[in-house]
């Protein structure tokens, strides 16, 4: 896990990098008049304090590796659903914050299949916008689930708290036409547990929304 966490933060660092180096080339053609160069306007920086939310739906992975801390369940992988809705607010043009919350999208109605009954988490997110087109993302933060599973046909709950990280790729759909809603369409992988006895992973796909207020300085 921790040459994972090491691995992204930095890739994310050479990303932030290259996107400051491709910005100063391109700042270095000024316009006549000494009119500021605009990008294409996929990515909406017109405002001092951006924020954003979103929708995902997560499609999540459960491998069990010690059975007895799973109250008997089998060491096994075990599939689940469930919705994650997140806000976050931009720090800075590299990195956001994000608080997630999260409820089912499927029950444990099978010898296969786990519920996750709620999920928290809150993270910080190292972002790189790549040549105006789209954005990679890189949440880093902490999460607390409460997850259901059979055993024998009885409902068996556990409680999920570790660290987890990710990543995933957000394309505005202004690329496309520059007069639609500041919308993203993304999708990604994440960790979302991982001690000695399991590991809980998936991917997911959804939208978010950006909106800001306030007028930058300079």
């Amino acid at each position: 896990m921790k040459k994972s966490l090491v691995s992204i933060l930095l890739f994310t660092a050479c990303a932030a990098h290259a996107q400051g180096l491709m910005k100063g080339v391109g700042g270095a053609s000024s316009s006549e008049g000494g009119e500021k160069q605009t990008s294409s306007g996929a990515f909406d920086e017109d405002h001092k304090y951006m924020f954003y939310a979103g929708a995902d739906l997560q499609n999540s992975t459960l491998s069990v590796s010690n059975s007895q801390s799973f109250g008997g369940l089998a060491a096994d992988r075990f599939h689940s659903k469930f919705w994650d809705m997140r806000a976050g607010y931009r720090l800075f043009k590299v990195i956001g914050v994000e608080a997630h919350f999260g409820f089912p999208d499927q029950d444990a109605n099978g010898a296969s299949h786990y519920k996750v009954r709620d999920y928290y988490g809150l993270f910080a997110v190292p972002t790189a916008n790549v040549f105006d087109l789209f954005e990679l993302a890189f949440p880093l933060g902490y999460t607390n689930s409460g997850v259901t599973a059979l055993v024998n046909n009885s409902p068996v709950d556990k409680h999920l708290n570790s660290m987890a990280y990710g990543a995933r790729i957000e394309l505005p759909v202004r690329v496309f036409w520059h007069e639609l809603p500041d919308v993203r369409i993304t999708g990604g992988g994440m960790v979302y547990y991982q001690r000695s006895d399991a590991r809980e992973y998936g991917f997911h796909f959804g939208l978010r929304y950006d909106f800001g207020f306030g007028t930058p300085s300079g």
